[in-house]
């Protein structure tokens, strides 16, 4: 996968810096910062950074390169059914999802 920022985990850190929750979580005495993918699965579970009909680069399987797709619909807390130019659709999880450059 490319080197570049996930998209979501960036939501999730920025939210995490302003959730009153989350800040008490994270300054408790003694205690560890919450782990990032421990913070992504909270912010997923009352966020939805891909609402449908979003439009949306997909990352290939293979991680060469992003295809251009649309949101389909929200199927579980990190997956979503995007629907690529060709018509074809996939469930893909938010490390696969970005917004698309420009809409």
């Amino acid at each position: 996968m490319s080197g570049e920022p996930n998209y979501v985990a960036g939501l999730a850190t920025s939210w995490a810096r302003t959730d009153p929750m989350e800040q008490w979580v994270n300054a408790a005495p003694e205690g560890e910062r919450t782990p990032l993918d421990e913070t992504i699965r909270e912010y997923l579970g009352n966020h939805n950074p891909f609402p449908d009909e979003s439009a949306v680069e997909v990352l290939r399987r293979d991680g060469s390169s992003w295809e251009r797709a649309v949101i389909v619909e929200r199927v579980g807390v990190d997956e979503w059914t995007v629907e690529y130019e060709d018509g074809e659709q996939a469930w893909r999880d938010h490390h696969e999802l970005r917004p698309r450059a420009g809409g």
